[in-house]
């Protein structure tokens, strides 16, 4: 800064000073965003943070704080730890690069090709998405168990085997019941992405010479890196700590991944939530390392495919191909999906469970038990009431928060944007511990919340938050900005922007 001088009297002049200082303004356009900044902080900073500190304690909840690290040392000095991370990422990277390539070509041909029954094609992913894992592994362990799995007493009765060809509980079976869920969810994060792209870019791609596979690796699939990577990123992590197949089928053959060994901690009596809390730290680590990753290779690359400008859709003629791709997706369905489901159904009228030997096979009573019972009644209700809540509140919530990260020039933003992929750092089971901590730790007023239905909502909210906020994130990247420029232009603010011009943009997202 340069002042200026009375050569006479040496003085600083300093009301010239003041007049030549610039002071930042605080705009009323920055306090929503700091206000969300701090929800989020709220909501999930301080709970992470809250877990973190905890893990130094051996107390237990209601007894005098004792600090140690003891439980750092015990979870890192485990000598079965090295095998779990090994299976850990082994079955993450099998699963992510097998799925991701299915989830890109079932995308590709639902959005971008003229494939016969492109309709029902994607109805059934969705199904795929919409089916919980568990029972449709005990779909799986039906037909693949060693022992009485109907694939294999088949496959050994007609080719006089003497033993079963198949075994479910094995590295192959934990990646084999994935694949229906995770190709699903995968599918889910592009399929906006190459609906919304401009078909304009692929015909480009075909006049300069190039094929229609040339078209999807040198066009397609690199205009729409941020759904790609955001859905392999998020897969990634949610690989990592997936937990219900692994325990079901991976503990009966002896493997053990890092979710596995967090739920014997938490399970132990009295729980070892240090010990637990500590082996997510691997969790931790590894998301801010795909969120540098992933930044660093978008960063100042353009992916707008929505603009002002006309907007054209259409599909590839495939010609003779469009029913081999036709065959390949209702195959995969069959399979992955439709098999294992009606071979569940069918179980629910077994009287036991895989056994058709018994003079009595067939039963009804399963189903008359649950619709007579007056907590499943109850049970389904509240499921009904979190799902349309979460559903509502979440994506609203996931909308404002990418176009923060996106579209705004909030110095925060990146703050933001590492917050929004927090919650997969940590198994659920130890996000609710978190919650559970901060809500009976907050004052007698927040105490209220404890055992209500909101604070489960908001629990899936934060649970979801990375799978939501990628999806749309994604999609917002996509939408020009001169949209908005244009929006304000005849006086629009940006609420009515977000209102009339985005969310409808983002609709199928």
């Amino acid at each position: 800064m340069r002042f200026l001088i009375d050569s006479s009297r040496m003085e600083i002049a300093w009301p010239d000073v003041f007049r030549r200082l610039q002071f930042p303004k605080l705009s009323w356009r920055l306090i929503p965003a700091l206000l969300l900044i701090g929800i989020l902080i709220l909501l999930l900073a301080y709970p992470m943070g809250l877990l973190f500190v905890k893990s130094f304690v051996a107390s237990r909840p209601g007894q005098p704080t004792v600090w140690t690290i003891n439980g750092w040392v015990a979870a890192f000095t485990d000598a079965s730890l090295p095998i779990a991370l090994g299976n850990t990422f082994f079955l993450a990277l099998m699963r992510v690069v097998i799925t991701s390539g299915l989830a890109i070509f079932f995308a590709w041909v639902v959005t971008r090709t003229d494939t016969p029954l492109k309709g029902f094609i994607e109805i059934a992913l969705w199904l795929g998405f919409f089916l919980p894992l568990l029972p449709m592994t005990m779909g799986w362990i039906l037909l693949l168990d060693p022992h009485y799995g109907l694939i294999n007493k088949f496959l050994m009765r007609v080719f006089a085997l003497s033993e079963a060809p198949f075994n479910i509980y094995s590295y192959g079976g934990i990646i084999w019941c994935h694949l229906a869920f995770s190709t699903s969810v995968r599918f889910l994060l592009m399929t906006p992405a190459f609906a919304a792209m401009d078909a304009a870019l692929e015909e480009a791609g075909q006049v300069c010479g190039s094929n229609k596979a040339g078209v999807l690796m040198r066009v397609t699939i690199p205009v729409l890196a941020p759904a790609v990577l955001a859905s392999t990123a998020l897969g990634f992590i949610r690989s990592l700590e997936s937990l219900e197949i692994e325990m079901v089928l991976g503990l009966p053959a002896g493997i053990y991944v890092v979710s596995t060994k967090i739920w014997d901690f938490i399970h132990w009596e009295p729980p070892l939530y240090d010990q637990a809390t500590a082996l997510c730290s691997i969790f931790l680590l590894l998301i801010f390392l795909l969120v540098w990753l992933h930044r660093k290779f978008l960063h100042g690359r353009e992916f707008t495919t929505i603009s002002g400008r006309s907007h054209m859709v259409e599909s590839f003629t495939l010609g003779r191909w469009r029913w081999a791709t036709c065959a390949l997706c209702l195959l995969f369905i069959a399979v992955m999906i439709i098999l294992p489901l009606a071979t569940l159904i069918m179980g629910t009228f077994m009287e036991f469970f895989g056994h058709f030997q018994l003079e009595k096979t067939w039963t009804i009573r399963h189903w008359t038990g649950v619709f007579t019972d007056l907590v499943f009644l109850r049970s389904l209700k509240n499921t009904l009431l979190l799902g349309l809540g979460a559903a509502t509140v979440g994506t609203l919530g996931y909308a404002l928060i990418s176009y923060l990260i996106v579209r705004s020039r909030l110095s925060g933003r990146g703050l933001i944007d590492v917050l929004s992929w927090l919650p997969w750092a940590m198994p659920g089971v130890l996000i609710s511990l978190a919650l559970l901590w901060t809500v009976l730790g907050s004052g007698d007023l927040v105490k209220l919340l404890y055992g209500t239905v909101f604070l489960l909502g908001l629990a899936i909210v934060i649970k979801e938050m990375p799978l939501g906020t990628q999806i749309i994130k994604a999609a917002v990247q996509q939408v020009s900005v001169e949209l908005e420029e244009a929006s304000a232009a005849p006086g629009g603010n940006w609420a009515d922007y977000f209102r009339r011009i985005l969310l409808p943009l983002l609709e199928p997202t």
